[in-house]
């Protein structure tokens, strides 16, 4: 009995406290068909669709925990598509109670479209788990092959990012941020939409050369938003390092 004890015990102290938390991931599927809300079916890596079609990618996110705020740039190919809407009332209004606001925007210059949002929610109603931040319309506008990402932008050219994915939790923490510049460092799946043309070939517009777009106008510019609700202020600046999730109770009347 006691060498039982024993090795009980010490099958116990090896095994870890508790189960190690899956990592946070982000990216874009090119076919939103099979995902919901809060759930996501098979990741497609590309899509052919005609010229003038319309076609819904999802931006999607798994193993997050507390989501409560969030924001990326959608860079795309302008001469093969155009974004047409975005839905984010979906992963981030799953839960009870939720405010969630669209702070989206078309960003200047070619080929970037900020999409962002943030759940206002009064008491907090932060979300965990899988689904879909976003669902984006976008439209074939020219033949060729467009990549679809998410990426990290240096747009000063200091070389440093400073623009890119940002997720905050409902401590105003920065979820997947390794090196302390708040921005989203772990996993991010791309895609590709091809119009009138074969996920086989080469990035860009048809029989021309894939171009990184142009320098002018580096889309920076900070948006504020101040939402009051009962008992909360939640202020939210979207725009690079400076993009901040502060929250304060505010005391109650004759308190």
């Amino acid at each position: 009995m006691i060498s039982l004890a024993l090795a009980l015990a010490a099958g116990m102290a090896d095994a870890p406290a508790h189960a190690q938390q899956a990592e946070t991931s982000i990216g874009i599927d090119a076919d939103s068909s099979g995902n919901t809300a809060t759930t996501l079916g098979t990741i497609d890596e590309c899509v052919e669709i005609r010229e003038d079609e319309s076609h819904e990618v999802d931006i999607f996110i798994r193993d997050v925990t507390d989501l409560l705020a969030w924001e990326a740039v959608l860079t795309f190919e302008p001469g093969v598509l155009e974004v047409v809407e975005e839905d984010v009332q979906l992963f981030m209004a799953a839960n009870e109670g939720s405010d969630v606001q669209d702070v989206s925007r078309e960003m200047p210059g070619e080929g970037r479209y900020q999409l962002a949002a943030f759940d206002a929610a009064d008491p907090f109603a932060p979300d965990s788990g899988s689904g879909v931040l976003a669902r984006v319309t976008v439209k074939g506008v020219g033949p060729g092959v467009s990549e679809l990402r998410l990426p990290l932008l240096d747009l000063d050219e200091d070389g440093n990012p400073d623009r890119g994915p940002l997720l905050r939790d409902i401590d105003v923490n920065s979820i997947g941020d390794v090196n302390g510049d708040t921005l989203f460092d772990g996993p991010i799946a791309e895609a590709r939409i091809a119009v009138d043309a074969s996920c086989t070939d080469e990035p860009g517009p048809a029989a021309q050369t894939a171009s990184e777009g142009g320098d002018e106008g580096d889309g920076v510019g900070a948006v504020t938003i101040v939402v009051v609700v009962v008992g909360v202020i939640a202020s939210v600046a979207v725009g690079g390092l400076a993009a901040t999730w502060a929250v304060r109770r505010r005391p109650s009347p004759g308190g």
